[in-house]
């Protein structure tokens, strides 16, 4: 009997104290509209999901300052019901926080996206079609991240499965932001080893569409890049990024009006002798609670000297965050 009591004691305690320990969330997101894609030569209209998700993540206290936490989250866009990579992951990691930064492994945003891409990251789903390096979700990666004071700085080094004659790490970004008055100026430096292992979902489906930049695989050479965010002119707010690659660059500007926005690449390619520029205008509508709709228009002159490769795109979707 003391035995049975005992026990009984020690799962009431037990189940009072895990809920204050640990905080896990479960979401969803559906993101359907409609586009008018016109590229070849060719105008196709067509209704089909826009990185529509799912997820969960949670955190556990550990006592002494530390905590644990993880992530994971699916692309559910099954635009075509007989391909089963409709179903992706976008993130999916775990990591560890505490006085001493931020340990964390797996797919996710790292160094670069953090600290150079993020600020100008503004369009709901046309960027980084004309620019270096646009990754926004990486694999296989083991990110640490820190601040002192207003100053925040990470490092990234990939480790893949794939043979890349080289020593791992596989590759590596470093990144800074620091404020400068009221902005803000992030630098990064990041090589391209990594770039066989995936950028992820989001470069994936840029690469798809027709995305020139995103770390072209004939250069060896370290890309570098500059984010300067929180230019304030009157009612608008202003973002450049500058990116460097060898005898390549590329210059991304973003102008945010109220829920309107201006987002332009500009992308120089030594090599190619093109200049290949990309417009995206935009505006978000809150429609209310946990409902709100987006329209894009975006354009790509791929200065080929053929009409036929320019790219645009007209778009208005629905999105309804389910939990």
């Amino acid at each position: 009997m003391k035995f049975k009591t005992s026990a009984i004691a020690m799962a009431v305690a037990g189940s009072i104290a895990a809920p204050a320990a640990v905080q896990a969330d479960v979401y969803a997101s559906a993101r359907v509209g409609i586009w008018n894609v016109d590229e070849g030569g060719v105008s196709d209209l067509e209704l089909r999901s826009f990185s529509s998700r799912f997820g969960a993540k949670g955190e556990t206290d550990l006592g002494n300052g530390m905590t644990g936490y993880g992530r994971y989250e699916w692309d559910v866009d099954l635009n075509d019901e007989t391909n089963t990579e409709s179903l992706s992951v976008r993130h999916r990691y775990v990591g560890l926080k505490g006085d001493f930064g931020d340990i964390r492994m797996g797919q996710g945003a790292q160094t670069w996206y953090n600290h150079v891409v993020g600020p100008i990251d503004l369009p709901w789903w046309h960027v980084g079609y004309a620019m270096i390096s646009y990754t926004n979700r990486t694999d296989n990666a083991l990110t640490y991240s820190n601040s002192a004071g207003a100053v925040s700085f990470g490092i990234t080094a990939y480790f893949t499965n794939l043979d890349t004659g080289e020593d791992a790490p596989d590759g590596m970004e470093l990144g800074v932001t620091f404020p400068i008055g009221d902005l803000a100026l992030g630098i990064g430096v990041k090589t391209t080893a990594e770039d066989d292992a995936g950028a992820g979902a989001a470069a994936a489906a840029a690469t798809e569409a027709g995305s020139i930049g995103t770390d072209p695989d004939d250069s060896d050479d370290n890309i570098v890049g500059v984010a300067l965010s929180g230019i304030s002119l009157g009612d608008a707010s202003l973002a450049l990024m500058l990116q460097s690659q060898a005898d390549d660059s590329s210059l991304t500007a973003n102008l945010g009006i109220g829920n309107a926005y201006i987002h332009l690449e500009s992308l120089s390619l030594d090599a190619a002798d093109a200049d290949v520029l990309g417009l995206t205008l935009g505006y978000t509508q809150s429609l209310g609670r946990n409902t709100t709709m987006y329209y894009e228009i975006w354009n790509l002159d791929a200065d080929t000297g053929d009409s036929d490769d320019d790219k645009t795109h007209v778009m208005a979707v629905l999105k309804y965050d389910i939990l």
